[in-house]
């Protein structure tokens, strides 16, 4: 599959480009002096972003939102610059979390319940798994603002800064890995934990044989024939 004009055949591999795009700068922004790392992070995310809502199936009304939060997302990513606060922070997370979840929905309409199954939804149900650990991701970034003690091994210094070690437990968590140097230290913390670990098992065992049933079905259609 060749990267070409976006359409409903290869979209999936443009929003797997782009989240893999947004961790990777994440996990590379500390190694830039000063707040350089933390600027090529969210102009890295904020592009990134306009391909994956471009990449998705959008009705005009919809796509016109999706822009508008990723211009809300910048203009407070802005403020965040010059005027860090816990309610900047908040709302640039809630901004994150309202796109990975529209996103998320979006591409799970057009892998169930659209066409047959082929190489582009095979790459949409990874790209799905990686939107659910960004879901959390931003879950616990946003535990943190209210409380910067609810995890060990973490010390709150900017949503930003943290990105990158909230993805890595984020995903060691859906992952069901557990290795144990990021830990939850409340009550919340260990239920968001505990509910990405039950959702990472349930999508392995209940989405991805969701899509192989319907792989086969269409294989039986095509050998009926």
């Amino acid at each position: 599959m060749t990267l070409r004009q976006i359409d409903t055949r290869n979209n999936f591999l443009y929003l797997l480009i782009a989240l893999v795009v947004i961790l990777f700068s994440s996990a590379v922004a500390d190694d830039f002096p000063g707040s350089l790392g933390e600027d090529l992070f969210s102009l890295v995310s904020l592009l990134m972003l306009i391909v994956g809502i471009k990449s998705l199936r959008y009705e005009v009304s919809i796509r016109r939102i999706a822009y508008t939060l990723v211009v809300i997302l910048g203009g407070l990513t802005l403020l965040w610059r010059f005027y860090p606060g816990r309610i900047t922070a908040l709302l640039i997370l809630v901004t994150f979390l309202l796109i990975f979840v529209s996103a998320f929905k979006l591409s799970v309409r057009q892998i169930l319940f659209e066409g047959r199954v082929d190489a582009n939804k095979i790459i949409g149900s990874l790209s799905l798994y990686l939107l659910i650990g960004l879901i959390w991701t931003i879950l616990y970034l946003m535990l943190l603002t209210f409380d910067p003690s609810a995890f060990h091994g973490i010390e709150m210094n900017g949503w930003r800064t943290l990105f990158s070690r909230m993805a890595y437990y984020s995903f060691v968590t859906l992952t069901t890995l557990g290795y144990g140097d990021i830990s939850p230290a409340d009550h919340v913390a260990e239920f968001l934990a505990y509910m990405e670990a039950v959702t990472g098992v349930f999508y392995m065992a209940i989405f991805v044989s969701s899509l192989i049933n319907r792989g086969r079905e269409h294989s039986g259609h095509r050998e009926g024939k």
